[in-house]
């Protein structure tokens, strides 16, 4: 463990440093960010905190929110205390942009280095970062944390993947971090650079950004030879670094002496109990140049209850399975990309790339791992499907590729193409 002290915290003083945090931070939103402000005083509601129960009472925050204070309206100091600014990748509308103090970058670091340490990064290991050094949140979260542990760190940033397996070579890096479609990307190019990807000296590796299926993650082990972990954060709270899964590999803790977590029924806003599904729901409680106050993650989880085997106090929750906003409708019927992925990956036939085409009907265009002959592809095709409607209850079709023909992304992969909306 990076901090054993904190991550293995007694439950009752962890939740009174929770409720000291909670009181100072919607204070200071109150106090320095108008836009609190504003939205506090018209739902009547007093600033005040006295128990953790209390937050349920404030008003929720949206992506929205952030977009119409856009770029600096969510801000709690003059922009001459900022240190650091970064955005999200603006894929669905304008970048939400954030800004950070210097005290604001220790904290990240902090909870960047207790995730890196959980999946075994240690002062001895070479880690690789083939994540772009932009505006994007990820690289940063991963360089810091990785300072803070003292790894050696080679930055090499995105793309040209062919570059980055010689480097892996050359360096004989060990450690690596990313997005999980990337990795396995990766392995496609090592080989067909004549490199097995399991033969290197990677042996461990920690992926976010996108969603990824148990599946997924099963494949990257076998490709690779290596431990692989979960990492979970978003823009608005930080970047990465909010909860990351320990070795037991069963869900992820969330670092709660930095966030306070909530789940609730995303049509309603009713908070939920643990072990019941919803959307996550958080709070900074230690980020004091950009305060967020319920952020609405849109992000599909539940909250484990019961302690982990690894010794760590804060709770966990499920890998995320999809986010609300990303469920697709059709025929009256609700699916999430994960739900196909799942499928996919467990079929060593299939290959790592694959979209779903949406228009009145729904398809699944898939590689195969290898070239097949029509026949054989008419048989996996067929199994495919009945592999799906079992999971999802919806009749869709089917069709396999040729290896690599798909087109492929050095960031998050772009699984679906929604035709109703062209």
């Amino acid at each position: 463990m990076f901090n054993p002290k904190m991550e293995k915290i007694g439950r009752k003083e962890l939740e009174e440093l929770q409720l000291k945090r909670l009181k100072k931070i919607v204070m200071h939103a109150y106090k320095n960010v108008p836009f609190y402000r504003k939205k506090f005083d018209e739902a009547d509601i007093s600033p005040r905190i006295k128990s953790l129960e209390d937050i349920s009472k404030f008003p929720f925050t949206t992506k929205d929110d952030f977009r119409k204070n856009a770029p600096f309206g969510m801000l709690a100091y003059p922009l001459e205390k900022y240190i650091e600014l970064h955005a999200s990748s603006g894929t669905t509308g304008e970048p939400i942009t954030v800004c950070y103090t210097k005290k604001d970058i220790e904290v990240w670091a902090e909870v960047m280095a207790r995730c890196l340490a959980m999946a075994g990064l240690t002062k001895n290991d070479i880690f690789q970062i083939p994540i772009p050094y932009g505006t994007f949140t990820g690289a940063f979260g991963f360089h810091y944390g990785g300072q803070k542990i003292g790894a050696l760190i080679v930055p090499t940033g995105k793309g040209e993947s062919e570059r980055q397996i010689r480097l892996m070579k050359y360096y004989g890096t060990t450690f690596i971090a990313g997005v999980a479609s990337y990795a396995l990307h990766l392995s496609e190019v090592a080989k067909k650079m004549g490199i097995e990807p399991s033969q290197l000296k990677v042996r461990n590796g920690i992926f976010g950004a996108e969603m990824f299926t148990k599946a997924m993650k099963k494949r990257i082990m076998e490709e690779w030879n290596m431990d692989v972990h979960d990492i979970y954060g978003l823009t608005e709270m930080c970047g990465p670094g909010v909860s990351a899964d320990c070795d037991e590999h069963d869900g992820l803790h969330l670092w709660e002496d930095h966030f306070f977590a909530e789940i609730i029924d995303p049509k309603t806003g009713e908070r939920l109990e643990k072990e019941e599904k919803g959307e996550l729901v958080l709070t900074t409680l230690t980020k004091e140049g950009l305060p967020v106050i319920r952020y609405r993650t849109r992000d599909i989880t539940f909250f484990y209850d019961g302690t982990c085997n690894c010794g760590r106090t804060h709770l966990k929750h499920s890998f995320i399975t999809g986010r609300s906003d990303d469920m697709i409708i059709i025929k009256g019927t609700n699916i999430f990309p994960g739900q196909i992925e799942e499928v996919i990956m467990k079929d060593p036939r299939l290959g790592n790339n694959w979209q779903i085409i949406v228009d009145d009907n729904l398809k699944v265009v898939v590689e195969g791992a290898k070239k097949y002959s029509e026949e054989e592809k008419r048989k996996i095709e067929e199994e495919i499907k009945k592999e799906i409607k079992i999971i999802t209850t919806l009749g869709t079709e089917v069709e396999v590729v040729e290896p690599f023909s798909l087109p492929r992304s050095e960031g998050k992969a772009k699984r679906v193409i929604d035709k109703r909306n062209l």
